[in-house]
């Protein structure tokens, strides 16, 4: 298979790093034949996913993307059995998977945020909560929203059963979150109600018994949207209806609310490391629970259109974020990184 005569015979790609980005040339008879790119993994990713693959096919319509989904877990694991062509995934993955699968490449496509998001009936359209709170609820340390506001001295709407959703499938969101769950011991409580999370950061978590355990962001969302007493985590574009917990950052002593903007504060300068912890971060307005969205390929499975993909959402794939509600990074120290690492890219199938 001549990769290098498919390259030129149907898509030139230039790549211009500091300048501007990538510029990609579909040359004039380029002739019929189709190419599809398979996707899968986070459900986070997966809307993203599915807008690039609209635009993409617009600007080269012998290509097609095909998203699908099934959690982080599962995008890590197929793009690591060269079962699909990229795989989603809105977390890092973790030190065990990246030293049983050192080759794949782990690339930044854009930013998010994700939260606490509560029925609008529980506090109408204004929470604020810190991390010990948020700990004390999806622990179950704390059950009913009376004991709620006697132990951190705050005033709910709601009363009764504290009724949280969480994530059944293996997923990244559920990985962040539990993650800044773990970054209780920073806060300082004046009324002492400390929590300390104890069930660890993996994809998958054992929850409570009391804790309503669903599938997906759509079924964390629609879970809370539908239970006045309802609470639950999910990504920014999936707030949708639901009052937007703003939530307390240790490192910079303020409440911040979900937001493209607010997320983006929480970008460095520089980024060597595609992992580099983004939460609790110093800068002025930065929202705690900012990540990074990855894909993920396969040297040794990789074609070349595929690298033509990755190129385009690098450059003209990110004015398509913000319609989602995901935070473009164009511009910042994470785009620089991905274009470097798509740049070495070679196609092997």
């Amino acid at each position: 298979m001549n990769n290098t005569a498919k390259i030129i015979g149907f898509l030139v790609i230039g790549i211009v790093i500091g300048a501007g980005g990538i510029l990609l040339v579909s040359p004039p008879g380029s002739g019929t034949q189709t190419y599809t790119i398979s996707t899968a993994g986070s459900t986070t990713v997966y809307p993203l996913s599915q807008e690039w693959a609209v635009q993409f096919h617009e600007d080269y319509p012998t290509i097609t993307v095909n998203p699908s989904t099934g959690g982080s877990g599962l995008g890590q694991s197929q793009i690591a059995d060269a079962l699909i062509d990229i795989g989603a995934s809105s977390s890092y993955p973790k030190e065990d998977y990246r030293t049983a699968n050192p080759d794949i490449e782990i690339i930044p496509v854009s930013g998010d945020a994700l939260g606490i998001v509560a029925h609008p009936d529980v506090n109408g359209t204004s929470f604020k909560m810190d991390c010990d709170m948020a700990v004390a609820i999806f622990q179950a340390n704390v059950t009913t929203w009376e004991v709620f506001e006697t132990t951190f001295n705050v005033a709910i709407t709601a009363t009764g059963d504290i009724n949280v959703y969480v994530r059944s499938d293996a997923s990244g969101t559920t990985a962040t979150f539990a993650k800044w769950l773990e970054t209780a011991d920073e806060t300082s409580n004046t009324n002492g109600a400390d929590y300390e999370w104890g069930l660890g950061h993996s994809e998958t978590v054992s929850w409570p018994p009391s804790i309503s355990a669903v599938d997906g962001n759509p079924g964390v969302a629609s879970g809370v949207l539908a239970d006045s007493s309802g609470i639950g985590y999910v990504g920014l574009a999936f707030m949708d209806g639901l009052t937007p917990v703003d939530l307390y950052n240790p490192s910079s002593d303020e409440y911040v609310t979900p937001s493209l903007e607010n997320a983006l504060k929480a970008l460095p300068s520089e980024i060597t490391d595609p992992g580099q912890n983004l939460m609790n971060s110093n800068s002025s307005g930065a929202y705690p629970i900012a990540r990074l969205l990855y894909y993920l390929v396969n040297p040794d499975n990789l074609h070349w259109y595929t690298i033509s993909y990755l190129n385009w959402v690098l450059v003209q794939g990110q004015q398509y974020i913000s319609d989602v509600g995901y935070v473009p990074i164009s511009g910042t120290s994470a785009v620089t990184y991905a274009l470097s690492v798509v740049a070495g890219l070679t196609p092997t199938a």
